[in-house]
C-alpha cells in the first residue's frame, strides 16, 4: 500500500538550457505527490517539453538533481507511431503496449475490452483488425494517446492532448483524467 500523499518525482535544484545563456531551469526544486493532477502553461518554447524530457530521463540535467521513485512506472503519449508499427492491426498495437524490458510480450487476457475503453476515453471507433497506418492523422494522434493510457502507468505524461480531439473527446478525457487514480501530469495551452 503507498500512501496517497507521498512523493514520487522532485526536482532539486535542476539546472537545464540548451542554450547556456538563456536557461530553461535555474536551480528549480519541486514535488509531485502521488496522485496529483498537475497542468504546465507556457508560452512555446518556454521548456515544458523539456521538463517531461527531464522526467523520462530523455533529457539530463546540467545541474542537481532529478528523483524519480524507483519503480513507478511512467508512460508518454508519443507525438507519432513509429513506421514499423504502421502495419499493426489496432489490438496488435496496443498488446506491443505491454511488453517488458527484455522485449517479451505480456500475455494480457482482457486485452479486447480494455482497448474498447482506452478507444472510448479519447473517443475513436477502431476495429480492432484496421491497421494502424490507414488512419488519419488526427486518428493515429488518439491512437497514441489511447497507448500511453492504456499502461495505466503511475505517471502519465500528457503533452497537448487535447490537440486532435472534438468537444466531445475533450469532456471524455476530462473526466478520464479526473477519475484516474493516479499522478497526470499535462501540458495543455488550453486554460479550460
Amino acid at each position: 500500500y503507498m500512501a496517497q500523499n507521498e512523493v514520487i518525482l522532485r526536482f532539486n535544484e535542476v539546472v537545464f538550457g540548451h542554450d547556456p545563456r538563456k536557461l530553461l531551469l535555474d536551480e528549480a526544486t519541486c514535488s509531485v505527490r502521488r496522485g496529483a493532477k498537475i497542468t504546465l502553461m507556457g508560452q512555446n518554447g518556454a521548456g515544458k517539453s523539456t521538463l517531461f524530457g527531464l522526467i523520462t530521463g530523455a533529457n539530463t540535467p546540467e545541474g542537481g538533481k532529478v528523483i524519480v521513485e524507483e519503480g513507478m512506472t511512467i508512460a508518454t503519449a508519443r507525438q507519432v507511431i513509429p513506421r514499423s508499427d504502421m502495419k499493426l492491426t489496432v489490438q496488435a498495437f496496443f498488446q506491443s503496449a505491454f511488453t517488458d524490458k527484455n522485449g517479451t510480450q505480456q500475455k494480457v487476457y482482457d486485452i479486447e475490452p480494455r482497448i474498447k475503453k482506452v478507444l472510448d476515453v479519447v473517443h475513436l471507433e477502431a476495429p480492432l483488425d484496421r491497421e494502424v497506418g490507414s488512419f488519419s492523422g488526427g486518428q493515429q494522434a488518439r491512437l497514441l494517446l489511447a497507448f500511453a493510457i492504456i499502461q495505466n502507468p503511475d505517471l502519465l505524461l500528457l503533452d497537448e492532448p487535447t490537440n486532435n480531439l472534438d468537444q466531445e473527446g475533450i469532456s471524455h478525457l476530462k473526466e478520464f483524467i479526473i477519475k484516474y487514480p493516479n499522478t497526470v501530469i499535462v501540458i495543455s495551452h488550453d486554460a479550460e
